[in-house]
């Protein structure tokens, strides 16, 4: 638990130097994502973990696709690095829905059954003001059979996102 605090921590002060930053310093319409996350939803619910993206605004000429780039940190000191795609697949006045998906590395495969693992999600977020939502999101991390086993796992995320 000791390692999660320390994670916890470290990840405030990375996204509390971001915000501190100069709008100009990001594109306007990208976002930062922080979120604890509950992890083997439907099996014991027993994994915690840290999410923290960067996720890029939408990019016009690519069918509004928003790079993102996602930092994992679960309890048992398991890190998963990933880099993806969102989409805001419906908006209606501050609710918006986003699917995304990442391809990654986790450090500590043995509970996944390989190192390279996608994580999918649904995810549904809440416009507080004009640079603050909240997010709900449900996702599922699998090896797409690449490993010998592929136990995969499912979650669920609050986040808060910072917009520029």
């Amino acid at each position: 638990m000791k390692t999660s605090l320390k994670t916890l921590v470290l990840a405030l002060s990375v996204l509390s130097s971001f915000v501190s930053l100069s709008t100009y310093a990001l594109p306007q319409g990208s976002e930062l994502k922080a979120g604890a996350a509950v992890w083997n939803l439907f099996d014991d619910a027993d994994r915690y973990a840290l999410h923290v993206a960067y996720i890029h605004k939408p990019l016009e000429s690519f069918f509004g696709l928003r790079p993102t780039v996602l930092l994992v940190n679960a309890d048992q000191g398991q890190h998963y690095f990933a880099a993806g795609v969102a989409k805001d697949i419906y908006e209606y006045n501050d609710f918006s829905v986003r699917v995304a998906f990442h391809a990654g590395i986790v450090d500590e495969s043995e509970n996944l059954g390989y190192t390279i693992e996608f994580y999918s999600s649904l995810a549904g977020l809440y416009k507080l003001t004009d640079s603050f939502s909240i997010e709900a999101e449900i996702g599922h991390i699998s090896n797409g059979g690449l490993g010998d086993t592929n136990p995969g796992s499912e979650s669920f995320v609050l986040s808060a996102h910072y917009l520029f």
